[in-house]
């Protein structure tokens, strides 16, 4: 590429001579004088003999010299557009230059290769130049540069630029490796003035961090060598510079008035302050949750008394629903757990519950979830219906396994508030601990709405009479008008028990009445006949 350039300088300056010597011999011409005989100089322009006299312009045959004179200056102007056009490309090259991996390395990069064939390493029918990086088709054992078999398989998949059946890639022969090797090799930046000669091997690492390739300040964009750019940036005046103290972002030229002493202090400050605050609200809220915790702690353990009972309602476990609402996961620093979909029941997308998986599209499900094959699906299918499906894949046939490792060791990192938590339970526990959290907690009671003693629906229940309702109530205030309610309680449940009594013995009498009521109505018919 730099011997290009140079002979296009040459050739531009030697057309521009041209030039200026036409100029001089067509203002010697066009001086007033007796016309004289002319030949044809070596330049092709018309000239006097060996007086060279002037030519006279009033002459026809001196204004037809001058005619065919310009037309021969209009060409070689145009010759030297051409060679400028030619110039001003090839400077661009220059200025767009890449590294070898992007454009490939020319044989003429070559310095010393006397001692080896060229012919050989050379890319073959694609960019025959001298392989770079390369690698080699199995069947047919030729090398290619590894960018332009890249290139070459896009356009033409699995097919060898030899017409081989398949190309299958393999490494470069030790051979080729040898002798490429041996090269050595220009820099590519070398029209910029890198003057290093380098081996093949080492020449990658040379070029990225060679000093001569262009680059843009980042201030200016203005191209220049790299190893100019530091002395440059310390300099450009649009170079963006950050403080390390206040972090403040200008001009190089604007330091002095957007980033004084004064400005860079200030600054600082106000950061500091926007970070203290920050800092003070994160620990107010970390001390608000702890105290809330103590307190809760406290209060379920009967230490405090509650300011604000929550009151309690009925409320089925997990368990008894067998299912696990979504909403009731915890999130947060102490726990680590990340609720994703893989952990959604596909059918009812809560958290999954007693998980099971399908065997064919591998949907999970919770148990009471899971597609069933029950006997009217036999039927609906026999009868060519279509079958229930499931899953994002449609699957129409579920084989009930167990899920994955993985998953259950998600499930494991998760922390689920308990369900009873309306009812004041802060108790947050693992997902494999929920079960047995929720069989004692003490959330679960609900207090009896005339004695306060708490009451639970698990199996076994105990059931809680009225009588067993003022016995609460008189253990708790041993007062007169407890025992008062007691005897009243007796005499209600003593004149129950005669009513009870009463009772059984009319349905006795109505039970004799209505026989002996039948025996007579059958003697009077016998009577009548």
């Amino acid at each position: 590429m730099g011997k290009d350039t140079a002979s296009a300088f040459r050739e531009v300056t030697t057309a521009l001579d041209q030039v200026v010597a036409f100029f001089e011999e067509l203002l010697q011409a066009m001086q007033p004088s007796p016309l004289p005989s002319t030949t044809s100089g070596p330049s092709g322009l018309t000239s006097t003999q060996a007086n060279k006299s002037p030519l006279d312009i009033n002459h026809p045959t001196s204004i037809t010299i001058i005619l065919n004179n310009f037309k021969s200056l209009n060409s070689m102007w145009n010759q030297m557009i051409q060679y400028a056009e030619k110039l001003i490309f090839q400077a661009s090259q220059v200025l767009q230059m890449s590294s070898t991996n992007e454009i490939g390395l020319e044989t003429e990069r070559v310095q010393c290769s006397s001692e080896i064939d060229l012919s050989d390493l050379h890319c073959s029918t694609i960019c025959e130049n001298i392989l770079w990086k390369p690698v080699a088709c199995q069947q047919c054992e030729t090398h290619f540069c590894s960018m332009c078999i890249t290139k070459w398989l896009g356009n033409n998949p699995n097919q060898c630029p030899m017409r081989c059946d398949n190309f299958i890639q393999r490494s470069c022969s030790k051979f080729i490796a040898r002798q490429l090797a041996k090269l050595q090799i220009a820099c590519i930046y070398q029209p910029n003035g890198c003057n290093e000669v380098i081996s093949y091997e080492a020449l990658e690492k040379h070029e990225m961090i060679c000093g001569y390739q262009l680059v843009k300040c980042t201030g200016c964009l203005l191209e220049m060598l790299q190893k100019d750019l530091t002395e440059h940036q310390s300099k450009c005046a649009s170079v963006l510079m950050t403080c390390e103290d206040c972090k403040i972002v200008c001009r190089q030229n604007d330091v002095l008035t957007h980033h004084s002493d004064r400005i860079c202090l200030r600054e600082q400050l106000r950061q500091f302050q926007h970070k203290s605050q920050y800092e003070i609200r994160q620990l107010r809220e970390q001390l608000r949750q702890a105290q809330y915790d103590q307190t809760t702690l406290l209060v379920s353990r009967g230490i405090i008394a509650d300011d604000n009972p929550v009151k309690r309602i009925d409320i089925q476990s997990t368990v008894e629903t067998d299912t696990l609402d979504r909403n009731r996961i915890v999130s947060d620093n102490n726990s680590h757990s990340v609720l994703n979909d893989q952990l959604l029941c596909s059918e009812c997308r809560n958290v999954i519950w007693r998980p099971v998986s399908c065997g064919k599209c591998g949907a999970i499900f919770c148990k009471k979830c899971r597609p069933q094959n029950n006997f009217f699906d036999k039927i609906t299918t026999f009868f060519g219906g279509q079958r229930v499906q499931h899953g994002r894949n449609n699957c129409e046939k579920f084989e009930e396994i167990p899920v994955p490792n993985y998953i259950t060791t998600e499930l494991d990192r998760l922390r689920v508030r308990c369900v009873y938590a309306p009812n004041g339970c802060r108790v947050i526990s693992r997902y494999y601990d929920l079960e047995r959290h929720e069989k004692q907690c003490e959330f679960e009671m609900i207090p009896c709405q005339l004695c306060q003693l708490p009451l639970s629906k698990r199996p076994p229940m105990m059931q809680h009479t009225l009588h067993a309702c003022f016995e609460q109530m008189q253990r708790e205030n041993p007062a007169g008008i407890q025992q008062q309610f007691m005897i009243l309680l007796n005499t209600i449940e003593k004149t129950e028990a005669d009513n009870r009594r009463l009772q059984s013995t009319i349905d006795d009498v109505k039970t004799q009445l209505n026989h002996l009521n039948s025996i007579c109505v059958k003697k009077t018919d016998k009577n009548d006949k």
